[in-house]
């Protein structure tokens, strides 16, 4: 149990640090590249999962869901501005929903779509449910060095604006921060930790503590260690572990220049 409210909170953390990898889409479309098919392995076999594509006229990459898994999830189409940030997101999803003149339950896609706005030291992130409405407001703070400082989760409920979190990153240096995140929403919880950040900066481990409901669970986790390989543009090629000095073969990514 501990484990999966662990993972609950970690999740979005690990996308905040996404801008700051070596594998980002920023360096991806600085490559021009045209196509790429990911392979993870499954049981010994690498399967295909994912497949980018790029748009060079429109700065624009999709990325298609290729496995036979999670069907739910279609396609992820992302728009990137001059300086290849993301100016808008949009997530293409199959699922049951409720007609409204039929009055039952039918298969539909639908869309949910995230907007983006840059400052020289904010980011704002607008979300919009699969309605068109917009559901979500994120204000993210950002040092000199490029690095989340804050940041503001806002609801927008009944034409009302609910406070629903705040994280604060309090930097020790470059590879480890002190975190806090308060949630107002229910189930009300404090997060109170150091993380860590490997040499690709993601996420290497968390040692705190969560308190929800009067209650405190201590934390102390480690994420498995993976090493990356990229090519001569700087895009990721193959993911792995090493066991007794053998590779263990995770994701390859094929890309088509």
């Amino acid at each position: 149990m501990k484990n999966i409210f662990f993972l609950i909170f970690l999740g979005p953390l690990l996308l905040a640090q996404n801008f700051q990898t070596k594998d980002s889409l920023k360096i991806l479309a600085m490559s021009n590249f045209k196509t790429i098919e990911v392979l993870v392995n499954k049981n010994g076999k690498l399967n295909s999962v994912r497949r980018y594509s790029y748009d060079q006229n429109k700065n624009e990459i999709t990325i298609q869901n290729v496995s036979d898994k999670n069907k739910e999830w279609i396609k992820t189409i992302i728009k990137l501005d001059n300086d290849y940030k993301i100016k808008e997101e949009e997530r293409i999803t199959e699922g049951m929903v409720i007609s409204e003149k039929e009055n039952k339950l039918i298969n539909k896609e639908v869309s949910m779509i995230n907007k983006y706005n840059y400052t020289k030291n904010t980011i704002q992130v607008q979300k919009f449910n699969s309605n068109g409405n917009l559901s979500t407001k994120e204000f993210c703070l950002i040092d000199k060095e490029n690095r989340i400082i804050e940041r503001i989760i806002l609801f927008n409920s009944h034409n009302d604006i609910v406070v629903d979190g705040i994280e604060r990153y309090n930097w020790i240096d470059d590879k480890s921060y002190n975190y806090e995140k308060l949630t107002f929403t229910f189930p009300r919880t404090q997060i109170i930790g150091v993380y860590s950040l490997n040499s690709y900066n993601e996420i290497a481990s968390f040692k705190g503590s969560m308190t929800a409901n009067d209650k405190t669970e201590l934390f102390d986790y480690y994420i498995e260690k993976k090493l990356k390989q990229f090519d001569s543009k700087g895009n990721l090629i193959k993911v792995y572990t090493l066991e007794n000095n053998k590779e263990n073969i995770l994701e390859v990514r094929k890309i088509v220049y």
